[in-house]
């Protein structure tokens, strides 16, 4: 089968990401290797009870990766339920975000994509200039803190957002004196770009 081809020989590179950015890499690698099954390419991931998993409507196939590592592909082209192996036998998983960021925020660098985890510390006023972004500071462990500038006309706003929430990020750093900005947590359109998300009680917003 094709797809066993791709989970087993078609990998040219290890990718760096968490186990969600993990998961949405390895979905967007199979959309673009495999559109027959996979289309179209770039839905929405969402959780079901273990599962990340994205829907293809188009094809009527899923694909998807339990909390554990394993991942699944579901349809009739793979007689139902098929375990092709888990994240970890094919995705190198990320190094410290924190890390990378302290060193993004050393150098001055920008247009970077990181991922990471922080905790709500400051809930600003909505961006209303151009496309609208909702804002919020979160701290890191490393105590180092960062803008999130999510942008609420390409992807839900976190409706619920508390002071001291946690919340996961995959998006594009840009560097600015006080830390650091992330936004491009959403999926992209065109998509030309990575597409990001963020990740508050369990629900992912892109």
């Amino acid at each position: 089968m094709k797809f066993i081809l791709f989970i087993y020989i078609l990998f040219p590179s290890m990718l760096m990401a968490s186990n969600l950015s993990d998961s949405n890499k390895l979905f967007n690698f199979a959309e673009s290797l495999y559109p027959e099954f996979f289309s179209p390419a770039g839905a929405s991931s969402f959780e079901f009870d273990d599962y990340l998993v994205r829907y293809y409507s188009e094809t009527n196939n899923y694909i998807g990766t339990k909390k554990n590592g394993e991942v699944y592909v579901y349809g009739d082209i793979f007689n139902g339920l098929l375990n092709v192996g888990i994240l970890s036998d094919y995705v190198e998983l990320d190094t410290d975000g924190d890390e990378l960021l302290s060193e993004l925020f050393n150098e001055r660098a920008s247009d970077v994509q990181v991922q990471g985890k922080g905790v709500v510390i400051v809930i600003l006023s909505d961006d209303l200039k151009g496309s609208r972004h909702q804002r919020f500071v979160i701290r890191l462990a490393s105590r180092q803190t960062l803008l999130i500038a999510h942008n609420i006309d390409l992807a839900p706003r976190i409706s619920n957002l508390s002071l001291n929430d946690s919340i996961e990020f995959f998006g594009e750093y840009v560097w600015n004196d006080k830390g650091g900005i992330i936004h491009w947590t959403h999926i992209d359109p065109a998509g030309k770009h990575i597409h990001g998300w963020l990740l508050h009680n369990d629900i992912i917003y892109q």
